[in-house]
């Protein structure tokens, strides 16, 4: 095997054939002279595994690092990157910031010339290696970062508007020299999406804003979209001047090119990065290469939507005038290729991002914190697209800081990923999107997700949707989504009337939207949410089988709210032939229902048996019809023919009380059918 060295202390000069600078020799200063080095040694005909050790230290990439099939490998003879053992090499996106000078009292200022007139967007700012806070008003709490630190806007400014609006007296204590400089940060509908857009005029006289542009919105044909400015609508504002008030904030004019800072202590100013490069590493049409151990960090970011040309992103498709986000590290036509035990630090847009034919990869054993955008994205064509990768054992959580419409693994148009073994936590929306992918079947196995749904509406933790194209007969493959853990679903919180806590947003575990269909749901642990454990909607012959779901208010849901609009009307009646076998759905603090049923005709159920429920309270109530609005008790329910075998009783937990909800040996659950879960490999991380 060929070892090649990189170092900080490196000169590109040297061989890159040693570890340390001795007598004029040495590791290479760079990671792309050690790649062209691999590249001159493949020519010459070298054809045995090559490894690049890269020393610990931090790395300011001047440009992305692109392997294309130059540098393939083989089976045989793979080019890995991987850090030298016990350090910690560090790639970073930015540019260290200089020429500090006095501004006012506290507050310096640096000149960025090369973004002055807006061509470099300035949003982030780091310093020793976190990233900042920018000034904004109202001014967060940071014992409570989610909800806090919001105004309310008192309506749209003119009836129906997405861009401009009006808030409430008293909300603004400074006017704004520059306010074209400032941001707004919004949620629409009842928190259904968050937006960031730019300033186009400020009216304090009237109280109004108006934006550059409308912010994120679904924009389906036919439906409700797009949402206009309402009363209470949630916003706060960035980037200006004037509400740089704090030790650690800051602020960016990009007419004059100008950075602002107030540092936290004496001399921090002098360790300030911003954020240069969108993208990282670039692995295109490659195969056989490896990164290991890697830190990726400092990266740009960017607006709301995946890269042109893709399909199965449902709502995030490019807008004019909108910039891309970029990614940390981009696998295009890649195969074999594996980035494994790296950390993804804070970067500005999406983490991993596989696009087009990307077959065999492994994403595996990272953690990514604090992405701008999502954590892990699988995407393509329907005749491109990813194909047997595997996402497995990474750590997720905090991603989502900039679009919230996002998740911690992303797979729109894909098909046969292996997506399991992830430990997914603290997300603004989904842990998992499958996406619009009505013709890929993807397996999402053995997850462990908390604590997500945490500040969008109409959201879940593993969510899919199939509704394109609206015509019936389109073949529809259905996901496999079995043994994962999913507990803690709370939903987002949002404010009626008054800034502060008021009610949650209902958020279901395994949400099979807009026609899905075909899916196998088996097996899964589901606890704690706000809405159904399971929900589909408007989808047919799926199979829910051997879940076990505790204290969810409804157990399982099935509805159709999308078929009535203009865009869906061929899809009536399309929710058929669902199957819901063996499933324990037991509410320990009471007062829940087995099945919540809307748009209800007798050919949504094919089947509906040998399930068991229990309300600890002693409830009688088992099945509503939402239409209807009625509610049977499970002996009327059976009187219709369905759930004959099922029965209202005590699973027989061991310990519940102490989250033990393996079966007691005597437990009714067995009699019925119920295969007990593998708790032990569900459970581990």
């Amino acid at each position: 095997m060929k070892t090649l060295y990189v170092s900080t202390q490196g000169d590109d000069r040297w061989s890159g054939a040693l570890a340390e600078p001795a007598a004029g020799e040495g590791p290479f200063a760079t990671l792309e002279r050690a790649r062209d080095e691999v590249r001159r040694l493949r020519a010459t005909g070298l054809a045995e595994p090559v490894t690049v050790l890269v020393r610990g230290g931090r790395y300011l990439l001047a440009a992305p690092l692109v392997f294309d099939a130059r540098d393939s490998g083989s089976r045989e003879a793979p080019l890995s990157f991987a850090a030298y053992p016990g350090e910690l090499p560090v790639l970073s996106g930015g540019s260290l910031v200089t020429g500090w000078q006095t501004h006012a009292g506290p507050i310096r200022k640096a000149a960025l010339p090369h973004s002055q007139g807006g061509r470099w967007p300035c949003r982030q700012l780091f310093c020793r290696g976190r990233r900042l806070r920018r000034a904004r008003w109202p001014k967060l709490d940071p014992a409570d970062p989610l909800y806090s630190g919001w105004a309310l806007t008192e309506g749209a400014a003119q009836e129906g508007s997405t861009t401009s609006f009006v808030y409430r007296p008293g909300t603004f204590r400074r006017r704004w020299a520059k306010p074209t400089q400032v941001e707004m940060v919004y949620w629409a509908w009842i928190g259904g999406w968050g937006s960031r857009v730019p300033v186009a005029a400020h009216d304090p006289e009237h109280r109004t804003i108006t934006l550059a542009h409308a912010g994120w919105q679904f924009d389906v044909p036919g439906w409700f979209m797009p949402v206009p400015f309402t009363a209470d609508n949630r916003f706060y504002a960035e980037n200006a001047l004037e509400d740089l008030t704090e030790p650690g904030e800051w602020c960016f004019d990009s007419e004059e090119g100008l950075l602002y800072f107030w540092p936290p202590d004496p001399g921090a100013e002098q360790e300030v990065v911003a954020p240069r490069l969108a993208t990282l590493v670039e692995l295109l049409g490659v195969s056989w290469v490896g990164f290991s151990g890697l830190t990726f960090t400092e990266t740009g970011d960017g607006d709301n939507f995946h890269r042109e040309g893709v399909e199965g992103a449902g709502a995030m498709y490019p807008r004019p005038g909108w910039r891309y986000c970029g990614e940390a590290v981009r696998l295009k036509d890649a195969e074999h290729c594996a980035i494994e035990n790296c950390h993804f630090d804070q970067v500005g847009g999406n983490a991993v991002y596989l696009e087009g034919h990307n077959s065999r990869n492994r994403i595996r054993g990272n953690h990514i914190a604090g992405a701008g955008a999502n954590g892990v994205t699988l995407i393509g064509t329907r005749l491109k697209h990813p194909r047997f990768n595997e996402v497995s054992h990474n750590y997720i959580h905090h991603c989502g800081v900039f679009n919230k419409y996002t998740a911690g693994i992303f797979a729109g148009m894909s098909d046969g990923n292996q997506l399991n073994h992830n430990q997914i936590e603290h997300l603004p929306h989904h842990a998992i999107n499958l996406g619009n992918n009505p013709w890929g079947r993807n397996f999402v196995e053995y997850n462990q997700i908390r604590w997500v749904d945490e500040e969008v509406a109409d959201s879940t933790a593993i969510n899919c949707w199939m509704e394109d194209p609206p015509e019936p007969g389109v073949q529809r493959c259905g996901h496999l989504i079995r043994f994962n853990y999913i507990a803690d679903i709370y939903g987002c919180e949002v404010s009626e009337g008054h800034v502060g806590r008021s009610q949650r947003m209902p958020t279901s575990g395994i949400y099979l939207d807009n026609y899905s269909s075909n899916c196998t749901v088996y097996g899964n642990l589901i606890l704690r949410c706000t809405h159904a454990g399971i929900l589909v909607h408007a989808g047919k012959n799926n199979l829910i089988e051997n879940n076990l779901l505790i204290d969810c208010p409804e157990g399982i849901r099935f509805q159709d709210y999308v078929s009535g609009m203009e865009y869906w009307q061929p899809m009536r009646g399309f929710m058929t032939g669902n199957r819901v076998r063996r499933n324990l759905c037991c509410h320990l603090s009471g007062g829940g229902l087995l099945l919540a049923l809307h748009a209800w005709t007798d050919r949504v159920l094919a089947e509906s048996d040998h399930n068991l429920l229990f309300d600890a309270e002693g409830g009688n109530a088992a099945i509503r019809h939402l239409d209807q609005g009625r509610t049977l008790s499970l002996g009327e329910w059976q009187d219709q023919g369905y759930d004959v075998h099922s029965v209202a009783t005590d699973p027989l937990f061991v310990d519940a009380a102490a989250g033990d909800y393996r079966l007691r040996p005597e437990s009714p659950a067995l009699a019925l059918g119920f295969a007990p879960l593998p708790f032990p490999a569900i459970l581990s991380k």
